[in-house]
């Protein structure tokens, strides 16, 4: 018992400094000054993050706080034949749980107290923010901290006191038993449901490889639908009434229920695992939604970084019209050019399908020869489709662009030039998507040189050595230079008769027919926006996934250490017939490993199911799932090691 109260309150003031850390993140001075994005983007989603965290840490301490009342059932019901009134009994429950929850908040704010710069540092650290962090607590965040404390601990001390009244009051509703024979259908739909939801995900995998997603689209939502139904519900009766059915079965099989443990043991194994039906079904549930947020959010901060590294594959680019200007610049910085690069391309007129994909737009589009291309640094190229001297790649963007390669079919009507048909498809662009007005071509030479055009450019870029030293004065010349010229397209019903024209960049001037040309695109900016974004959503993702592993490990462990007197009887019992210390440890092993590997095997079918419905055909998640749930699995191990062994000595210090 002293083991479980102390786990519970170390779980709940983790949660409560947690919170407390977050809280006072939201109106951090330092952060305040020296994040740009702080105060209009990020401190919103910390303060809201903060809410979340606080309800899910209320669940978890409304929850597990309930563990302790049940334990002690045969020990109020005692007091309570003893001649101890209800009330007294009742307010037992009530201070115990008072005084539990008083320790937890204070040793929590102890804790944010103490860790608060460390979490701070780190965030910065992530953020690649130099400066130095100063612990800040307002007066207001104190008092809002410390009314929900007391909120929070007198809501859980009367759920608890509540919970001690059902247990000594005069008229109880008898426990329904669950009749044997019920759980064997039960179990048989669980297992239906749940085969059927790998099914319908394997299927739907099958139609996306030979339909595509828009062709199969009208039957996709309901069948989403069914495979959560079916995976959340189906767990919960496979362990409602397979797994009990099972371990019944294996008890009539003295092969199995004498091997090692005799049949008593067994038995008693048996119903520890009835009894923890909702915990394992709460946990496995919990468990496959964290993997799968996890994945998710793994997979979107490499999709971040191709698309940052496509957006802006050199330090700095320019065209003809500012390159001389953008230069001049770096030569008067203390900028360090490593290599600097150029590419010529021409541009025209092209007839192509739009997003719907059945109507034709005409828009201006640059070409680039298959040589000039090739000249290019390998990190640019490696990102797009290999592509021999004779074939065509568009590098595209827009809503029905993929990030990485593609097989679309691509059709491209081109003005008094030969039609392009390919399905090579990229979309990591020479010199950077900002600086192109529509897609890129890249096509053979001969095409190239045939391709007659009245407009054409020069595309520079640099490396830098330790990126760029430009100044705030400098940049904000720079920023002069940012939209080169427009070019405005004179739509016909004929393309060769269609027209477009280069004029000056006019911000009064926002035709859709207008296309503006960017002057030029600097790494820089976009990289200091983006270390923020990614290293603030590292640290929450990193503290919430912490959270949640030591919640749901607390309350397995607790879910295992807390007996009640019945159980302790039936381990004393095993003890006086003959079972030795080896097997009745080999019992607790037993009921640890099956306790924590059951969740772990569901949790796994349902998120990499779940997680195949997120992967989009082209960027497959299968290695950053088996990173993440291997290292899931090695903490979860180690916290059942652990559960483990202070488990064996609790049980061992009371059947000796």
């Amino acid at each position: 018992m002293r083991d479980s109260y102390l786990i519970y309150i170390l779980a709940c003031s983790f949660a409560i400094g947690l919170f407390s850390i977050l809280l006072s993140l939201t109106n951090n001075k330092i952060m305040k000054h020296d994040v740009s994005m702080w105060r209009t983007s990020l401190m919103p989603i910390v303060f809201t993050l903060s809410v979340v965290f606080a309800i899910s840490a209320f669940v978890y301490m409304a929850y597990v706080g309930g563990f302790f009342i049940k334990q002690q059932q045969h020990e109020f019901l005692t007091f309570q034949k003893l001649g101890m009134s209800k009330f007294t009994i009742i307010v037992i429950g009530f201070l115990q749980t008072f005084i539990i929850q008083v320790i937890a908040w204070v040793l929590g704010i102890i804790e944010a107290l103490i860790f608060q710069k460390f979490f701070g540092m780190l965030l910065l650290y992530l953020m690649h923010v130099r400066s130095n962090f100063t612990m800040y607590l307002r007066l207001v965040s104190l008092t809002t901290l410390l009314q929900i404390a007391g909120y929070a601990i007198l809501v859980f001390s009367i759920m608890n006191a509540f919970r001690t009244y059902r247990i000594v009051r005069t008229k109880k509703s008898k426990a329904r038993k669950v009749n044997f024979w019920m759980r064997i259908p039960a179990g048989t739909l669980g297992i239906l449901l749940f085969t059927t939801a790998i099914a319908v995900t394997i299927s739907m995998f099958a139609n996306f490889e030979n339909f595509g997603y828009q062709s199969y689209g009208d039957r996709i939502i309901m069948q989403i639908i069914y495979i959560f139904f079916a995976f959340f519900f189906g767990t919960y009766l496979i362990y409602f009434g397979f797994l009990p059915v099972l371990l019944t079965v294996l008890q009539k099989i003295k092969r199995i229920s004498y091997s090692g443990l005799n049949m008593f043991s067994f038995k008693y194994l048996k119903n520890r695992m009835k009894h923890n039906t909702s915990v394992l079904w709460f946990v496995t549930e919990l468990s496959t939604l964290a993997l799968m947020l996890l994945t998710v959010c793994y997979f979107g901060y490499q999709l971040i970084y191709d698309n940052y590294h496509a957006e802006y594959p050199f330090a700095l680019t320019a065209n003809s019209d500012t390159a001389d200007d953008v230069r001049n610049i770096i030569n008067d910085s203390k900028t360090q050019v490593k290599k600097e690069y150029h590419s010529n391309i021409k541009i025209t007129l092209v007839s192509t399908l739009d997003t719907s994909g059945h109507i034709l737009v005409q828009r201006p589009a640059s070409f680039m020869s298959y040589s000039e291309y090739m000249k290019l640094p390998d990190k640019i190229r490696q990102n797009n489709p290999y592509i021999n001297p004779h074939q065509f790649m568009r590098i595209g963007f827009g809503n029905n662009e993929t990030f990485g390669f593609s097989e679309e079919k691509v059709e491209w009507h081109v003005k008094n030039a030969k039609k392009i048909v390919t399905r090579k498809n990229g979309s990591s662009f020479p010199y950077g998507g900002g600086m192109y007005a529509g897609s890129l071509m890249i096509v053979p030479d001969a095409y190239y040189h045939k391709l007659s055009t009245k407009a054409t450019d020069t595309f520079y870029g640099w490396y830098f050595k330790h990126g760029d030293k430009l100044s705030k004065k400098q940049v904000k010349k720079l920023d002069r230079l940012r939209n080169a010229y427009m070019i405005s397209v004179n739509a016909k019903s004929n393309l060769n008769d269609s027209e477009f024209t280069i004029k000056k960049y006019s911000s009064m001037d926002q035709s859709p027919n207008n296309y503006i040309q960017s002057g030029f695109v600097r790494q820089e900016s976009a990289k200091r926006h983006l270390n923020q974004i990614v290293g603030f959503f590292i640290f929450m993702i990193a503290i919430f996934s912490i959270a949640l592993l030591i919640a749901l490990g607390s309350v397995l462990t607790l879910r295992i250490l807390l007996r009640d007197d019945h159980e302790w009887r039936q381990l004393k019992t095993l003890k006086k017939i003959g079972v030795s210390n080896q097997e009745i440890r080999g019992i607790v092993r037993s009921e640890n490993a099956l306790t924590f590997i059951i969740p772990l095997v569901f949790a796994l079918m349902q998120s990499y199911a779940l997680i195949l419905l997120a992967d989009n055909g082209w960027n497959s998640l299968k290695y950053e799932f088996m990173w993440i749930f291997a290292g899931y699995v090695i903490l979860y191990g180690i916290i059942g090691i652990i559960t483990y062994l202070i488990s064996w000595r609790s049980v061992k210090r009371r059947i000796n």
